[in-house]
């Protein structure tokens, strides 16, 4: 098997802000951190002034749970930029690390405040970087300020909003045997994210963006010229907002919903149940929302959904780098090769590299 580079990946891509997306914890979103620094680093692709790290919060476990053993820290070479807290700045310099502190953002998180420094003298460290997407916003525009030309972003467990298009230019899915109890089930889960993350984008992305930005629900159709302001964000109850789009459908063919916000599990859910109740109208329309990060339900029911008829797309797309593994869980024997053949088997053909940064095993 020949190899792949994913620090190759990343640079040839030249993306700016780059996400770390966990499917849960211990799938290697930190030693995969580490790798691309080093590999970035040492194949000349980046000078460290150009690098950054931050995170979307903080996985506050440093002992692993399950097995007793110490996490992994992040250890970022003199001249990579950090967004960090204070405290952890500070047990990080008892422990050796050295840094240049250069500002305090505003906000705050469970740790006190973030503050933007540069390493001085390599050591380990753990970031905990501002807990609101906002937040995280205004960290990467100060990072770019002070030189970086990449920051690495470690989402927090279990959200994918570091992964939102006016967050990160794209993003790697770490994922792992912690993630399911058998090779098989966290191939089922990671696929599920994969499909959410890929839904396509719609062709009415401009009109999403400009008709009627502040309203919850607009809708119009593809061969008129009315738009109709359907619901506001102050009525958004899951079963009227399916009904007004049902009614949509039953009536005008290939409409187009444009809808603000979140698309809820429990939105979906009444959407599949009231058109599960039609039985003779046969018309198509679509669903356009913001982007992936926005969809709350699981990729089943958007199949569902659009097996009954309604397409659901998203007005702005993700970019999906690369996958990363982990194969090592103590619940029982995997190897990356086992996890990688189970994950094959249920991704589509035309998907993303998946890498085990350690062995170097890929598909």
């Amino acid at each position: 098997m020949t190899t792949i580079n994913l620090a190759r990946i990343v640079a040839d891509t030249n993306v700016h802000r780059l996400s770390l997306i966990g499917l849960s914890k211990n799938v290697g979103k930190t030693t995969t951190t580490n790798y691309l620094l080093e590999a970035l680093l040492s194949q000349k692709l980046y000078q460290a002034e150009e690098l950054a790290i931050t995170s979307l919060g903080l996985d506050e476990e440093t002992v692993d749970a399950l097995t007793g053993l110490p996490k992994p820290r992040y250890v970022p070479q003199a001249g990579v930029l950090v967004a960090t807290t204070t405290e952890l700045l500070q047990q990080a310099e008892n422990e050796g690390a050295q840094f240049e502190r250069l500002l305090e953002l505003s906000g705050r998180t469970a740790l006190g405040p973030v503050v933007l420094a540069r390493v001085l003298h390599m050591g380990r460290i753990i970031i905990a970087g501002p807990t609101l997407l906002s937040e995280l916003r205004s960290a990467l525009d100060k990072l770019a300020a002070f030189g970086a030309q990449l920051s690495i972003i470690d989402g927090a467990i279990n959200r994918l909003g570091a992964a939102a298009p006016n967050i990160s230019d794209a993003c790697i899915i770490c994922t792992g045997t912690s993630a399911g109890a058998t090779p098989e089930i966290v191939a089922r889960r990671t696929v599920d994210i994969f499909t959410r993350l890929t839904i396509p984008q719609s062709t009415w992305a401009d009109e999403y963006k400009k008709l009627f930005p502040q309203e919850r629900l607009v809708t119009f159709s593809p061969i008129s010229v009315d738009r109709v302001i359907l619901g506001n964000a102050g009525d958004s109850e899951p079963a009227s907002e399916a009904r007004l789009i049902l009614d949509g459908i039953k009536s005008i063919e290939n409409n187009i919903y444009l809808l603000r916000g979140a698309f809820t599990e429990e939105l979906s859910r009444e959407l599949l149940r009231q058109l599960s109740q039609i039985h003779t109208c046969s018309n198509e329309a679509e669903l356009v929302v913001g982007n992936a990060t926005k969809i709350f339900c699981h990729s089943v029911t958007l199949q569902r959904l659009a097996a009954k008829g309604l397409h659901v797309r998203v007005a702005t797309p993700i970019r999906i780098l690369a996958m990363t593994i982990n194969p090592f869980t103590t619940e029982y024997a995997c190897t990356s090769q086992h996890l990688l053949d189970a994950l094959m088997r249920y991704l589509p053909e035309k998907r993303s590299p998946i890498i085990d940064v350690v062995s170097g095993k890929w598909a």
